[in-house]
């Protein structure tokens, strides 16, 4: 190989290893790019979810709530119609 020749290796490689370098940089650069994208994209369905989660919790509890008041007139009006019936039991 003469001077000229092994030049032109170095040079070819070289702008090889360049154009390689340049690829990684802009990819790397489009990564963080659409990172920031998404980062502010997933706080959004974060809180979105988040706020979903509240609802369904406090909507589950006024469910419990309601039930358990639901619950305890059913109890009253039970236990006032045993009664009813024991006095009637006793008029007899």
């Amino acid at each position: 190989m003469t001077a000229s020749a092994e030049e032109d290796v170095l040079v070819t490689v070289s702008e090889t290893l360049g154009s390689a370098a340049g690829k990684v940089v802009a990819g790397a650069k489009r990564t963080a790019n659409s990172l920031g994208e998404e980062k502010d994209q997933l706080v959004r369905v974060a809180t979105k979810v988040r706020s979903k989660a509240s609802r369904a919790i406090k909507k589950t509890q006024k469910k419990a709530k309601k039930a358990a008041s639901s619950a305890k007139r059913a109890v009253a009006s039970a236990k006032k119609s045993v009664k009813r019936v024991a006095r009637k039991l006793k008029r007899r």
